[in-house]
């Protein structure tokens, strides 16, 4: 079993859980040889999961012969179990969140779980309903998402190519919209029979939030990011001075959900502060950067400029609760907004068989079949806490909440 996962708890919808389903759920668990055994869910905070997903503890246990926690086997067995009998509820692993790869120069997509797997998990189109008419009418704030790019999805309103950049009212792809050119070429999920890397869907699955919560603002897609969720100094810069002075289009609000931390004797960073300080000193636009998912208090660029005077970003961390910080939310007094990112549903371009089961050892060498297209997921992350919050900026409202302080976390 590796660490991907989380050991303590399975995530089931709440409301499929019945009464003495988690009995049921034991008995299929000891006849299938599985010797950990589940607790019963303890009563989420109200408002605290968007998808009304719930966690049910896994006894751990203790003395000389216990065996960790096999949460892959746990979702397996159940899953078996079911085709015999469709009432069980379904269980799910959840991923592990952590940080990703820190590489000096290279800003990484903080919803990267911990591992190198994809970090999320697929979920059932019933987890979302349909999305809020367009209305031409309506005042559209413009949000520009820094990001991996969005991909047609049916529930955008988009049944295109997965090659072909999204054309819709609400969205537009800036690559090429007055001499700006994507770093990053327009290619598929594949490469070479595999997935092409965990964060193929991130912008899409970003751009779903958005119009979650924020339905009448306009995207512009700004693809800097690669699909393993990696994105250079030089792409950034070139984004963020590109907006700093198009007439093209008029960004209201910058959404980066990507960071780093600072380099010894980082010769770059001074460039990107000074990209993002022309974007601020463009009238009315206001800059979201997620603090990223190491759980520490160590600077994380471009949110860690929220602490620079001058430079009023708004930072975004993760919380659980208006007391609770998710404990793989970074945290500090630079991070100054908090919201809901943990177990959040959204639009994904594709889902794989067995994507879980692909994350145990070489993800991508012997990669899942695709089995459908414009698919669901749940993923968690301070990527996802930030377009909230961007979306909430959007809709006029306060940004998030005040985040707590660390001595709140359990």
């Amino acid at each position: 079993m590796t660490g991907m996962y989380q050991r303590d708890h399975m995530l089931a919808r709440a409301g499929e859980l019945k009464p003495g389903d988690i009995g049921l759920i034991n008995q299929v668990l000891a006849g299938a040889g599985i010797r950990q055994r589940l607790g019963d869910p303890a009563e989420n905070p109200p408002g605290s999961r968007l998808a009304d997903l719930i966690r049910v503890p896994i006894v751990i246990e203790t003395g000389p012969l216990a065996l960790h926690a096999d949460p892959l086997a746990i979702q397996n067995a159940v899953q078996a179990a079911r085709s015999a009998d469709p009432s069980l509820p379904e269980l799910y692993a959840d991923p592990q969140a952590g940080a990703g790869t820190i590489v000096p120069g290279v800003f990484f997509a903080d919803g990267k779980k911990s591992g190198h797997g994809m970090g999320w998990v697929p979920a059932p189109d019933t987890e979302l309903g349909p999305a809020e008419p367009w209305n031409p009418d309506a005042p559209h704030p413009v949000i520009a998402l820094l990001d991996s790019g969005v991909r047609p999805h049916f529930w955008l309103g988009d049944t295109g190519d997965l090659l072909q950049p999204v054309s819709l009212p609400f969205l537009q792809d800036a690559d090429g919209l007055d001499g700006w050119r994507s770093p990053i070429g327009t290619v598929g999920p594949f490469a070479l029979g595999a997935p092409e890397g965990t964060h193929w869907g991130h912008g899409t699955f970003i751009a779903g939030l958005i119009r979650q919560a924020a339905p009448q603002a306009r995207i512009l897609s700004m693809r800097v990011m690669d699909s393993s969720g990696q994105a250079d100094d030089s792409a950034v810069i070139d984004a963020l001075n590109w907006l700093a002075v198009t007439q093209a289009v008029k960004p209201d609000i910058v959404l980066m959900s990507f960071g780093r931390r600072a380099a010894p004797n980082d010769a770059t960073l001074p460039n990107v502060r000074e990209a993002v300080a022309k974007v601020l000193a463009r009238n009315g636009v206001r800059v979201v950067a997620s603090a990223g998912n190491d759980g520490s208090d160590e600077l994380v660029y471009p949110a860690a400029f929220a602490a620079e005077p001058g430079l009023p970003v708004i930072s975004v961390g993760a919380i659980k609760s208006t007391s609770e910080i998710e404990p793989y939310s970074n945290f500090g007094p630079w991070v100054h907004r908090g919201w809901i990112g943990t177990d959040i549903v959204s639009i994904h371009p594709l889902t794989f068989t067995g994507a879980g089961q692909h994350q145990i050892s070489k993800p991508f060498d012997d990669p899942a079949q695709p089995v459908q297209a414009d698919s669901f997921a749940w993923w968690s992350g301070t990527s996802f806490a930030a377009a909230f919050v961007a979306a909430q900026l959007a809709c006029g409202l306060v940004p998030g909440l005040p985040l707590p302080p660390r001595a709140a976390h359990p």
